[in-house]
């Protein structure tokens, strides 16, 4: 079984018109149409704490090793993110306090990275929003901070010298369900497996600090070993989460680094790369809890006091094409900053507000910001070694790709929008 990717398409003018909008067909690797469109029948009415309209499902996936999958589509907007206090639900426990100040310089403190020294665990009481520096491949260049690194720990494990967290060197080549997954991790845990008693699912932004789509097919930092499936994570879906949509959605990784919101747990092709460290965090039916004194934002632009990066607040005026958005970024000169560069896909990801759908992002923060569709895309800084041109990333969920997509594919976005970072 395939998982299957949610297409959620603008059927309507308005959120009451969704119910009865007919999912997305998608087109797989092959050419050969791919699955029946979905029902199209969003659950009524705004949902858990995050609010939100109800959305269309339909559409099949492409392979996890990296082919074409079904449109992304549209969403309604998003409520307002919920309290995030004490969790609980399907897979139990509760959520950690909001942490403590974490050293390295700003307030929430990144682990390590670009503040030098060895990396501190992070205490900000989130798993589901990066509170460390976000690592980028050595191949993104000179340009960026942080060059990923690892110190092999010789027992089976690998740690993470920027973000703290240790993780499976080789997850096993067996597929299975989601919660076959979960349970290996936890049967880790368990068994004080390379001498640690915590080990977990990681989240979508925890998998997103390995990915080095540098790679190509193989789409992550070249110390791990990479197998087939989907490697899910318990980063569930909006949807999911708030039971709008019944069908069980988590965001997962294809082999070559791209993310979908939309693989499907109850499919038996997925596997995990088991995760430890940073404390407590949010369940993975609980929304993320965004951390304390998350963002400074001044006169057009937005300081992640956690990754350490300057955003620009809004973005390029119009699309672009791939090749001019360097020069773009190279010209800002917003409040007389200059050193603004094209983001990396790894940083992109760290903007991912996963408690909000349409857009995905902390809309204080990042007003405005675009989602869903094929000119709603943003850049990254990576060209793609897998088909079409480069990388990006778009709002509607969060999730990432290359734009190797034509016609109605999900991945289609030959020009896209530039946030500029530095």
């Amino acid at each position: 079984m395939k998982p299957t990717l949610v297409t959620r398409g603008l059927c309507g003018a308005a959120v009451l018109l969704w119910a009865g909008c007919a999912g997305n067909v998608m087109s797989p690797a092959g050419g050969a149409t791919g699955g029946a469109p979905g029902t199209g029948t969003g659950a009524g009415g705004a949902g858990g704490a995050g609010g939100g309209a109800p959305s269309s499902s339909g559409g099949a996936p492409g392979s996890p090793t990296g082919g074409a999958t079904g449109a992304a589509g549209a969403t309604g907007a998003g409520g307002t993110t919920g309290s995030g206090g004490t969790t609980g639900g399907s897979v139990g426990g509760s959520s950690g306090a909001a942490g403590a100040t974490g050293s390295g310089g700003a307030t929430g403190g990144g682990a390590g990275g670009s503040t030098g020294g060895p990396c501190v665990e992070s205490t900000c009481g989130s798993h589901k929003w990066p509170c460390w520096r976000m690592p980028n491949p050595v191949a993104d260049g000179a340009g960026v901070p942080n060059h990923q690194s690892y110190t092999d720990l010789g027992n089976g494990a690998i740690k993470d010298n920027i973000t703290c967290l240790v993780w499976e060197k080789a997850n096993p080549a067996t597929q299975g369900t989601w919660q076959a997954s979960a349970d290996r991790c936890a049967a880790l845990a368990t068994g004080n497996y390379a001498g640690f008693n915590d080990w977990r699912m990681p989240t979508r932004v925890e998998m997103a600090s390995i990915v080095d789509v540098n790679n190509g097919a193989k789409g992550f930092a070249s110390i791990f070993t990479v197998t087939s499936g989907y490697y899910g994570t318990s980063s569930w879906w909006y949807e999911t989460i708030t039971g709008q949509n019944t069908s069980g959605f988590q965001f997962g990784y294809g082999t070559n680094g791209f993310s979908s919101n939309a693989v499907a747990m109850s499919g038996t092709n997925n596997v995990a790369r088991c995760v430890r460290g940073n404390g407590p965090g949010e369940d993975a039916d609980v929304f993320a809890k965004e951390p304390p004194n998350h963002y400074t934002i001044a006169s057009g632009e937005v300081t992640d006091n956690y990754t350490g990066l300057t955003w620009q607040q809004a973005y390029s005026p119009a699309l672009m094409n791939f090749a001019d958005a360097p020069a773009y970024c190279a010209g800002l000169t917003l409040n007389g900053h200059t050193g603004w560069r094209v983001p990396t896909l790894n940083e992109l990801t760290s903007t991912v507000n996963e408690a909000l759908v349409g857009p995905a992002v902390n809309r204080t923060a990042l007003p405005n910001t675009l989602f869903c569709g094929a000119t709603t895309w943003y850049w990254a800084l990576e060209a793609s070694k897998v088909g079409g041109v480069a990388w990006g990333i778009n709002y509607c969920d969060g999730f990432t790709g290359w734009n190797a997509g034509s016609g109605t594919a999900w991945n289609t976005f030959p020009t896209a929008y530039t946030r500029c970072v530095r």
